[in-house]
């Protein structure tokens, strides 16, 4: 078996808690795919929280302590990948044996975190959890320590637990830059082991910049969020070639192979360029405020995802499929299939992550409810320009339909209309609004069950979609109540959408958020002593929740529209009073009349 919904849901984390509540959870929580992973296995390798862990555990208690295809438990799992201490200890809580478990390779999680620059915090509830295995060997003969020091990015923090000494003082900023600039060094020193060499590792080398070439051609978000701008390093590695080759020719009576070892020495050094920017931005990632949270360059898909004001979950989902995505991008650039096998780098080198042969995955059909104004369309708007981005859609195309646009007078011409709407939305997102008004009945329809034909077509373009015919991918949304009784009705429907979002209403400090976007986005400016705070304060203060909840984002557009009729008013004022007044700025009292004309 493959992986399910649930183990892809695992990966982004804000779909799951929401299926937690479904009384399908418990049994899918207990499902292993192919590589013998349950879902709680795939939410460790995705650094989940603790409040996803704990519904998977709460689901399927015994999952802490059942190992996986190689031998892992979730525990070995959240190790090696990095996962909060908050998960640790919580898988430690259910299953404390868990931390003299061995894998095949005789691993402990231990070894595990030990080898893969866990934190020191993790560490050390290992360590609490099984003091024994600081001494124990796994089957390379390598203890937690002799790992630790093999990888040369090892906090000191963790040197010293794993030496059995206290840790030393927290870094300053300043040392932790110098700290980067030590790996970056270090990453110097292995590729000048490399430099010279021919046979295998000149190959691989040859095969490793191929690779990364490829990557920028053809999916260039992968190098994005690993902080590496594809574009400067594309033309870092055509000046290399070409100046690699022009050191080489200028040297008479040099041969063939210093040639060679010239031309690699200048694409590793555009490489090691690369690498380096990316450390000294993530030195100084706050004093920089056009850079990501972890220094890198920002790309398109995440300046999308970060336009959207709340909504964490579907933010989360997003980024989980985009992380499953670029692993399968970077496993097509690293092992080509030329048809007689792989070529490129070793399927052994890259491990079982990289060389699994699953293809890319696809975006599931969803369902958006939530009050009006709360950002469905707008989202829905947004997906299809961020899975475009992403490859997961074929064209940014999003077509939005209601009832009438699909039902005709009889069932032919329901059928037709429905048809010519999945084909005009075919390679982006058809997007149903108010989807809960096909189950009803209607007057200007003569047959009875036009809303069945609309949903029989739709969930046949579902359908063959799964064998890969480019159908669009659906979202349907309305209001809470009359979506939950309208899918309660339809099981056969509800079945083809996996993934369920609830858009919950904007609390003020959102609605504050999203009104200071639309400001600028129409080329106006705030006072400098309006800030978000205080708008968010003001409309606790001068409005209900339940005034609020009927409009939602619709708050922030009146609001708007208010403050540009006070800017207007003081535009015509000024003209009799021969005062200056600057027709773009919003004024303190602007938003505070404008709110009082709302109520």
């Amino acid at each position: 078996m493959s992986d399910t919904t649930l183990h892809e849901l695992c990966k982004g984390f804000g779909a799951l808690l929401s299926r937690s509540k479904t009384p399908q959870f418990a049994e899918e929580a207990a499902r292993v795919n192919d590589r013998g992973n349950l879902p709680l296995h795939a939410a460790c390798s995705f650094q989940a929280s603790q409040d996803v862990v704990d519904a998977l555990l709460k689901a399927y208690p015994q999952g802490a302590s059942l190992p996986n295809g190689v031998g892992n438990l979730p525990l070995h799992q959240a190790a090696m990948w990095q996962a909060p201490p908050d998960t640790v200890e919580l898988l430690l809580v259910h299953h404390p044996e868990g931390a003299s478990a061995r894998n095949q390779y005789g691993s402990l999680p231990l070894h595990m975190a030990a080898s893969n620059s866990a934190t020191a915090e993790v560490v050390k509830l290992l360590v609490d959890a099984y003091p024994d295995a600081l001494h124990l060997q796994n089957d390379d003969g390598m203890t937690p320590l002799d790992l630790a020091l093999a990888d040369e990015s090892t906090s000191e923090q963790v040197i010293a637990l794993l030496e059995g000494r206290p840790p030393p003082p927290e870094m300053t900023r300043r040392q932790k830059a110098e700290k980067f600039m030590e790996r970056a060094d270090a990453l110097e020193r292995k590729l000048l082991t490399v430099r010279g060499s021919g046979g295998r590792q000149g190959r691989d080398f040859k095969d490793a910049v191929a690779a990364v070439r490829r990557l920028a051609d053809c999916y260039p978000q992968a190098l994005y969020s690993a902080g590496i701008d594809p574009n400067e390093l594309e033309i870092s590695l055509s000046n290399a070639m070409v100046d690699g080759g022009a050191m080489s020719s200028s040297r008479r009576g040099g041969s063939s192979g210093d040639a060679a070892r010239k031309q690699q020495m200048a694409i590793e050094n555009a490489i090691l360029e690369a690498v380096l920017k990316r450390s000294k931005g993530a030195a100084k990632q706050g004093d920089d405020q056009d850079r990501d949270d972890f220094g890198g360059v920002r790309d398109r898909v995440e300046d999308l995802i970060s336009s959207i004001v709340g909504l964490e979950h579907i933010k989360c989902q997003i980024r989980g499929l985009r992380r499953t995505t670029e692993i399968c991008d970077l496993r097509e650039s690293l092992l080509p299939d030329h048809g007689n096998g792989i070529r490129g780098l070793s399927a052994l080198l890259l491990g079982a992550t990289l060389s699994d042969t699953g293809g890319r995955p696809r975006a599931p059909h969803m369902i958006f409810f939530g009050n009006p104004g709360t950002g469905k369309t707008a989202v829905a708007r947004l997906l299809a320009k961020v899975y475009h981005e992403l490859g997961i859609l074929r064209k940014p195309k999003f077509l939005e339909v209601e009832r009438m646009d699909l039902i005709a007078a009889d069932q032919r011409g329901t059928i037709a209309k429905t048809r010519e709407v999945l084909e005009e939305a075919r390679g982006g997102i058809l997007f149903i609004d108010e989807a809960y008004t096909l189950g009803m009945t209607s007057k200007r329809s003569r047959a009875e069950n036009a809303g069945n034909d609309a949903m029989n077509e739709i969930m046949r373009s579902i359908d063959t979609d799964e064998a890969g015919r480019d159908s669009p991918l659906v979202i349907m949304a309305g209001f809470p109540t009359e979506m939950n009784l309208f899918l309660a009705r339809h099981e056969e429907l509800r079945r083809r959408f996996d993934v369920t979002f609830e858009f919950p209403d904007y609390t003020c400090q959102e609605l504050a958020e999203i009104f200071v976007d639309l400001v600028h986005a129409k080329g106006f400016y705030l006072d400098e002593t309006v800030r978000v705070d205080y708008i968010a304060k003001l409309l606790q203060k001068q409005s209900d929740t339940f005034w609020r909840s009927e409009r939602n984002g619709r708050v922030s557009e009146l609001l708007l529209a208010g403050a540009r009729t006070e800017v207007r008013k003081r535009i015509r004022s000024s003209q009799f009073e021969e005062q200056e007044v600057d027709p773009q700025l919003i004024l303190r009292q602007d938003i505070e009349t404008a709110m009082e004309g709302l109520n």
